[in-house]
């Protein structure tokens, strides 16, 4: 079997509790998936503890409102707050729930972009210092973190406390979509380049993920990142492990550089995606990406592992994150390391144990399926077109852009 069999889960977005995760750990567990990566932190909230700095989750895990319809459209908001964060002894109730199932968690930390939940706690560490609201719109924002030495001051703190928590080989720091040029709009930031001898904000970014590397490396850990860290300079980019997710020909650049990689591009793997295109499906971010497409992958050879995501911009309810995971998640497992003539008969064999958990499973008739259409965040939209949004995805991997912003 491969060694890293994962699933992601964005309780940043929206929060999911420390039961609902135990609960989706035993679920992927009868698929002989063994990772569980959680995205902590992003833009629109911080959702894990610090005894360090307590003001991550104090006011860092509550946002006032979320966007109610989807990102391409001009925002509309519930007006509602959003609040939830982990504390470590849930922290400690998941890292051994998971231990007893043969499964790591692995914890990321999202840096030097995706951080405007960390600068509304602590605002000194972002450009030109300046004050900011725990975000409630979906997409790519320009906050950004500042690369001077009380920076990563304050991030080693960080991941020491994380690296205390989870006992994983390896803890994720993001490093995609970071609006970097925006670091050209804080004078102290350019002057920094300039003393430093950096040409442009690539070098400028390397030279952050770097230092973060010596951070990882330090907690006796193993970085990982998303392919943007890695792409923009293959050959002076960190050794850390590369998840990729814009596609196969990054990955096999990845592969040829001598890197681990996790394949997880968005078209197949990413869940938050509808499984049709239809009115009677929740909004999502775009579709489709079938059951069929599932089973169609193929993992590149000499790869670590596969992974699906599942980013909840668009979900907030457990029984909706089910919905989109399930059967997929199962004909992932079985494309790329079950066993048995055909999936059919896999899934129907191990369907019982997840109906007894209780888990929400995406039925095939379309008039039971129209009832869950409610859960989404908001009414119907096309979204994007999983198809064209990978083809530029792959495009903006390969000529080395960190971030591509639609």
């Amino acid at each position: 079997m491969m060694r890293w069999r994962g699933a992601m889960l964005d309780i940043s977005r929206h929060y999911f509790d420390a039961t609902f995760i135990k609960k989706t750990i035993s679920s992927l567990a009868i698929f002989d998936y063994n990772t569980l990566h959680l995205h902590l932190t992003d833009d629109q909230g911080w959702r894990l503890e610090s005894k360090v700095f307590p003001l991550l989750h104090e006011l860092g895990s509550v946002r006032k409102q979320s966007q109610n319809n989807h990102g391409l459209l001009e925002p509309t908001y519930d007006g509602k707050e959003h609040s939830g964060y982990l504390t470590h002894n849930d922290v400690r109730e998941i890292v051994s729930h998971a231990h007893s199932l043969g499964m790591q968690v692995v914890p990321e930390v999202n840096i030097p972009g995706h951080t405007g939940a960390l600068l509304a706690a602590y605002p000194q560490f972002g450009v030109n210092k300046a004050a900011v609201e725990v975000s409630g719109r979906w997409g790519i924002s320009d906050y950004l973190l500042r690369p001077f030495p009380e920076t990563f001051e304050f991030l080693a703190k960080v991941f020491e406390e994380v690296a205390e928590l989870f006992p994983s080989e390896y803890i994720h720091v993001g490093g995609d979509e970071s609006l970097i040029d925006n670091w050209l709009k804080d004078p102290e930031v350019v002057v920094f380049m300039k003393e430093k001898g950096f040409a442009s904000t690539k070098e400028l970014f390397m030279f952050f993920m770097k230092e973060i590397e010596k951070i990882i490396s330090s907690l006796g850990k193993k970085m990982v990142t998303w392919d943007d860290a890695f792409a923009f300079d293959p050959e002076q980019a960190t050794q850390a492990t590369v998840m990729s997710w814009r596609g196969a020909a990054i990955a096999q650049i990845a592969l040829d550089h001598g890197r681990e990689v996790i394949q997880g591009p968005v078209f197949p793997t990413y869940l938050d995606y509808s499984q049709e295109v239809s009115e009677s499906e929740p909004l999502a971010i775009g579709g489709p990406v079938t059951l069929e497409d599932v089973l169609a992958f193929t993992p590149l050879p000499g790869v670590t592992g596969v992974q699906f995501q599942l980013w909840s911009e668009y979900i907030q309810f457990p029984t909706h994150a089910e919905y989109m995971m399930w059967p997929r998640a199962a004909a992932l497992a079985y494309r790329c390391w079950g066993e048995g003539k055909d999936f059919e008969s896999y899934f129907a064999e191990r369907r019982p144990l997840l109906e007894k958990l209780d888990v929400t499973i995406r039925d095939m008739d379309p008039l039971k399926r129209a009832k869950i259409a409610h859960l989404g965040i908001g009414p119907y939209y096309r979204g994007f077109d999983t198809a064209s949004m990978m083809e530029a995805l792959e495009k903006s991997a390969v000529a080395g852009e960190v971030a591509h912003d639609f």
